[in-house]
């Protein structure tokens, strides 16, 4: 796979690097400095061998981590797809890789039930990350009035006070405010989640494109 390393290396924009590494400061992977858009062509190109061999094989590169998250959705068969998932997923240590393959395995969630059973368990792990991931999850699949109630309950029993799982949590909370603005709005006035939380739930709201202004206002 010494081809991929190079064609990623081959790819690297030094400003972007430089500008990546500011948001994403937690990582402690090193980052070559590829765009998004060329990372996924580079894994779309890898061919079923290549891409076996890839994921079973020690990374280095912050953008290796990402290109294996976002193989993951080539996985056909679902025990394998959570088997491998719930493997990868310690390995994530940053918001950035978190968000982005979350949001990338729309192919593999054939049952939302399994998903939502994987959800319950990420969300109790004490990896951060994890933690993210199951809410962000919450918020690509499950984010319908229907699951609402089910989802508050959830994300209740969080242990809060971890940087980036409260920002998730708010982020999400902000979301399902354009759908179901009358039960979250009632959270809110209840002052149901920590101060941080709360705030930024109203903050994220208030620059929603989603939201009216009188909404917004109140």
């Amino acid at each position: 796979m010494n081809n991929l390393r190079s064609a990623l290396l081959s790819k690297q924009d030094l400003k972007y690097k430089s500008f990546h590494s500011k948001i994403v400061p937690d990582t402690k992977y090193e980052i070559i400095g590829v765009r998004l858009p060329e990372i996924r062509i580079i894994a779309k190109s890898l061919s079923s061998e290549d891409f076996y061999e890839f994921i079973n094989r020690e990374h280095f590169y912050y953008e290796e981590y990402l290109i294996h998250g976002l193989l993951l959705s080539k996985i056909k068969d679902e025990k394998e797809f959570y088997d491998r998932l719930n493997d990868y997923l310690p390995s994530i240590d940053n918001w950035a890789i978190c968000d982005t393959v979350a949001a990338s395995i729309r192919k593999s969630v054939k049952n939302k039930d399994v998903l939502y059973n994987n959800i319950e368990k990420w969300l109790k792990s004490e990896k951060a990350y994890t933690v993210r991931f199951g809410i962000v999850c919450l918020l690509n699949y499950f984010n319908n009035v229907k699951y609402h109630d089910n989802i508050i309950n959830l994300i209740s029993n969080i242990e809060f006070g971890e940087y980036y799982i409260d920002m998730a949590i708010a982020w999400l909370l902000s979301v399902m405010l354009i759908t179901d603005y009358d039960k979250i709005k009632t959270l809110l006035e209840n002052q149901t989640f920590p101060q941080f939380i709360h705030n930024k739930t109203i903050d994220k709201a208030r620059d929603s494109f989603r939201i009216e202004k009188k909404k917004k206002n109140i």
